[in-house]
């Protein structure tokens, strides 16, 4: 009888686990001093942003990029197997040996960590990264006017969050959720490959399902999720039409979508979005796609005039009945000059806006725009827009303040 490669895939798992279980029972008596949570513990003391768990070394923490062992012996494959056993339970274990690597995330200490288990020689290993508590303020960002914060508290809806890649997106769509966290008695459900901020539930109960560990993919989390009494949904990525589709549909069944998407302006993510529905089975989507939408943020990093990092500039595409319109009839052609004429925050207006604030330099901001005329700061007209918030990024003086790393 032919057996197929998938049962003979499994036969192997769980052969390899029972050798796995004699060979614990054969390796020596666990003598390591300390637990996996007491490791943990001095990690977040000592803001390590990694601990490393591997047989032949003692555990060693990553502090400002540079290593430090742990006071101790060398572990021996029971301590290695005493430490991790915490973590890595059946389903885990089975995909270690399966592929040879396995991930999770945990909590302890206050912290969140991402726990990458894997095999050497035999041994299990494993990495504990640290996810990011240090989420920027909307006040940091210049994003805690009327208009952005007005949308973040309405039930339902659609915020595209658009950039190139690393130009910051991950940052501030934590900094989004944050601020629903903080403000909101909700339940806000985000999907991400992979997790890098950890959320800490406020007002709000935050759920981080992970992409490929917690959840299959970014559709099916959302299916998912529509069964889960959401009322935030955040996504770190559009990958396909198929989420795409399922994230505009759920901002029109009573909830709030934050999704984060690669383009080049706020007008290139709208088009990505309707170029997604460009055949006649899939048109249907644009209606769904207009009423859905409230705004799209695109952001820029741009050099700081202080020589410090990099800051944010923002275009803020509001969906008003003109931009409506356009996106209905699957169009994109007008949208930059409707943004202009409805005085709505260009790249150039925010860049301007920077410059007068004495954020950035003349110099720097003309990098970004192909016309000088571009780098408008009319604060009587922003003032007077609907579809601007006049906010200003606020920079911490203190030259001993850590730059925000932007993902």
């Amino acid at each position: 009888m032919e057996v197929s490669g998938s049962v003979l895939q499994e036969l192997l798992s769980r052969m390899t686990l029972l050798c796995d279980h004699l060979a614990g029972a054969d390796n020596g008596k666990a003598t390591v001093p300390y637990t996996l949570p007491q490791l943990l513990e001095i990690a977040v003391e000592h803001r390590a942003s990694a601990l490393n768990i591997n047989v032949g070394a003692p555990p060693a923490l990553r502090i400002n990029h540079l290593l430090s062992l742990v006071e101790g012996a060398p572990l021996t494959n029971a301590d290695c197997r005493k430490l991790l056993a915490p973590v890595l339970n059946a389903d885990l274990k089975a995909q270690l040996y399966k592929t040879g690597q396995a991930e999770t995330c945990i909590s302890s200490s206050g912290a969140g960590f991402k726990v990458y288990l894997f095999l050497e020689r035999g041994h299990i290993c494993a990495s504990f990264r640290r996810l990011r508590t240090d989420i920027p303020k909307l006040e940091t960002l210049g994003l805690n006017g009327n208009l952005v914060e007005g949308i973040l508290n309405q039930p339902m809806g659609l915020i595209l969050l658009t950039g190139l890649p690393r130009s910051g997106k991950i940052n501030t769509l934590a900094s989004l959720i944050s601020r629903i966290n903080t403000t909101r008695l909700s339940r806000i459900i985000t999907l991400e490959r992979p997790i890098q901020f950890w959320h800490y539930s406020q007002s709000s109960a935050v759920l981080q399902r992970e992409v490929g560990v917690d959840v299959p993919g970014f559709a099916a989390g959302i299916e998912q999720a529509l069964n889960q009494d959401t009322d935030v949904l955040a996504l770190s990525e559009i990958p396909d039409r198929e989420t795409a589709a399922f994230a505009i549909r759920a901002a029109t069944s009573h909830k709030l979508v934050l999704a984060v998407l690669d383009a080049t302006s706020s007008v290139r993510g709208v088009e990505r979005i309707i170029g997604a529905f460009d055949d006649d089975d899939n048109r249907k989507m644009l209606p769904i796609f207009a009423n859905s939408l409230r705004l799209v943020l695109h952001q820029t990093l741009v050099n700081r005039s202080d020589g410090r990092g990099v800051i944010p500039a923002f275009e803020i595409l509001v969906n008003n009945d003109q931009v409506h319109n356009e996106i209905q009839n699957g169009k994109v052609d007008k949208l930059a000059w409707i943004m202009q004429e409805q005085n709505m925050q260009t790249l150039g207006r925010s860049l301007g806006k920077l410059v007068a604030s004495g954020l950035v330099t003349e110099e720097e901001a003309l990098r970004y725009v192909s016309n000088p005329n571009e780098l408008q700061y009319d604060k009587e007209a922003l003032e007077a827009s609907a579809y601007t918030d006049n906010a200003t990024p606020v920079v911490e003086d203190n030259t001993d303040t850590p730059l925000m790393s932007w993902l």
